[in-house]
Order: structure tokens, then sequence, then C-alpha cells
């Protein structure tokens, strides 16, 4: 078994901040869209009963695959 070398320890570290990072952004950006803070904020409410419509077609959809 090959034992990783001690820049081979800071690269995947590294690798790792980088990813943690992107990931922050990400939650931020997308947090954002409902900051009280934005002028242009989503409505979370809204928001919401779309995804429960969406995630209710989606099952109709799939019973109606698992019965044919």
């Amino acid at each position: 078994m090959k034992e990783i070398t001690e820049q081979e320890k800071l690269n995947n570290q590294k690798s790792e901040l980088i990813d943690d990072l992107l990931a922050t952004a990400t939650v931020k950006e997308e947090l954002w869209r409902y900051h009280p803070d934005n002028p242009d904020k989503k409505d979370v409410v809204k928001e919401y009963d779309i995804l429960c419509q969406i995630e209710r077609d989606l099952e109709l959809e799939l019973e109606e695959l698992k019965s044919k």
C-alpha cells in the first residue's frame, strides 16, 4: 500500500477546502433568493407550494408508470 506524501496531503486538504468554499457560495446564492434585503426576493411560501405541487405531479407520474 502506497503512503501519501505530505504534498499529497496538502493538495487533498486544499481540494477539500475549495470544495467547501464552492458549496458555501452555492448555498449563499440560494439563500439570497429569499433574503429580506434582496429587493427581488422570492416568496418562500409560494416557492414551497410550487415545489409541493411538482412533488405531487412526479409521484402521480411515477405511480402511473408502476401500473404499466
